[in-house]
């Protein structure tokens, strides 16, 4: 099989295994679920805000699945697990279907719609969005919006930082599509720009003049401060030499004066000769 084909069909299953759960699980929280290739076998990890409802009565609800799973999509030993969502008012797929579930038992869309933006606004989310279509209150199909807060509409942080969730609800009088877009506060904009407090707080300690001279001098040697190198340290004080280095100096200016007189005793003889 090729490997472009071999990943087609992969993502087919995935499709597929995802309508079937979601079918099957309806009105349980379900918020998705992932597909992971083990050497035992397929694990499948279910999402889903209520998972007593998922496994069951001492895991009766996840036999059942397990078995037609394999029936249904030939998968070799899957195994199914169930995850529970932490935050479920900030997950797009379980606020739909709770908008679904609202107005399915009779309740007005709009009351229903209201209430869920409410709670997802109150649980800390920067802003929501719910696209209603269909035959909502009359034979005559329309589109309804309900927004709140603020929510991107394109670039990368409409791709990353939004949630998406689609449902689909069957009435009488025809099929209802509800879209919703939940966009966290804990996403950072690009845009959003955060200043430090208590950086410019800090106060700067003045130095006065001449301090940590004391100190550079603590740190000489005890032979180079005897030397006495400044009189004082305000004043560029005069430069005292010690007598060693006087007589060192007498001595280089009589090898100076020797070897001038070498020369000279050299010269004389070279002009007698010619």
């Amino acid at each position: 099989m090729p490997v472009k084909k071999h990943f087609v069909n992969r993502g087919l299953q995935h499709i597929l295994i995802e309508e079937f759960l979601a079918s099957e699980l309806d009105n349980s929280g379900y918020a998705g679920c992932s597909l992971q290739k083990t050497p035992m076998g397929t694990r499948i990890t279910i999402r889903t805000s209520r998972p007593g409802i998922v496994i069951g009565r001492r895991g009766s609800k996840v036999k059942e699945l397990t078995e037609s799973v394999k029936e249904k999509f030939n998968i070799n030993v899957p195994t199914i697990d169930v995850e529970t969502v932490e935050n479920p008012e900030l997950n797009a797929t379980i606020q739909a279907e709770r908008i679904a579930y609202s107005i399915q038992k009779g309740q007005n869309y709009r009351r229903a719609t209201y209430g869920i933006v409410r709670r997802i606004i109150r649980a800390g989310a920067r802003g929501v969005e719910v696209h209603i279509t269909g035959k909502v209150t009359s034979q005559r199909a329309r589109h309804q919006v309900f927004r709140a807060g603020i929510i991107s509409k394109c670039g990368t942080p409409a791709d990353e930082g939004v949630d998406k969730g689609v449902c689909h609800l069957t009435l009488k009088s025809g099929v209802l599509g509800i879209r919703v877009k939940i966009m966290p506060e804990s996403y950072q904009l690009p845009d959003e720009v955060k200043i430090l407090e208590g950086i410019f707080d800090r106060t700067v300690e003045e130095k006065k003049a001449g301090e940590g001279v004391d100190e550079f001098y603590d740190e000489l040697p005890a032979e180079v401060v005897e030397e006495e190198i400044f009189d004082d340290v305000s004043d560029a004080g005069e430069v005292s030499i010690s007598t060693d280095s006087e007589d060192k100096l007498e001595e280089i200016k009589e090898a100076d004066e020797d070897i001038l007189e070498d020369l000279e005793e050299k010269e004389d003889t070279e002009l007698k000769e010619e």
